[in-house]
């Protein structure tokens, strides 16, 4: 490079081009060079209480939504789930939900409000509201999609989200709703059911 750039401008187009490079070459495993924004360190403002709970689809509309415009792959939102804060987990499932509805992504917006209510990583009016998201997104799992399962990291053992969204709405403070109640299968497990 010219000398005669500074260290910092060198810096900056050798990250740029390193960028550039991992992007056109399919290497990437940091959301934020795809979405060209930080996903870390993200605020929620709740501009829709019902943003995230199905059939709702306002977080396409949602000006703080970094995924709004060009949606969600497959793989991204794992990457997102696991790397990025739970502020971007929850856009990032919530886009998901609003394109292409099921019960997976209904319980990955649950999980990450509940995260976000409880890191308070929204903003002074939203904190409250974020708790009574997470409880009626858990409530949509139990409602919408009661054969929802996800699975474990290998992607081949699947596991029912009947029951951890039951556990959500109570951890939350909520009151479950819809006639489920928890029982105890014969192997002592916990299991949400509805008699």
């Amino acid at each position: 490079m010219p000398s005669f750039l500074s260290e910092g401008t060198r810096n900056m187009r050798t990250g740029f081009l390193l960028a550039t490079v991992a992007v056109l070459s399919g290497c990437y495993d940091d959301p934020t060079i795809i979405y060209g924004r930080s996903l870390d360190g993200m605020t929620l403002t709740v501009t829709d209480p019902d943003m995230g709970i199905y059939p709702n689809t306002s977080v396409l509309d949602d000006p703080n939504n970094p995924f709004a415009m060009s949606g969600v792959g497959t793989e991204t939102k794992w990457q997102i789930q696991s790397g990025a804060d739970p502020v971007a987990a929850y856009y990032a499932w919530a886009t998901v939900l609003a394109n292409g509805p099921y019960g997976e992504a209904q319980y990955y917006v649950a999980l990450n409000l509940a995260a976000i209510y409880q890191r308070g990583q929204a903003d002074q009016a939203s904190l409250p509201l974020a708790r009574e998201m997470a409880v009626k997104a858990y409530q949509s799992v139990l409602d919408n999609f009661p054969d929802a399962v996800t699975y474990d990291a290998s992607g081949t053992i699947a596991y029912e989200l009947v029951t951890p969204a039951y556990k959500g709405v109570v951890e939350l403070g909520g009151t479950v709703a819809g006639g489920w109640v928890m029982v105890k299968t014969s192997s002592g497990a916990d299991r949400a059911v509805k008699p």
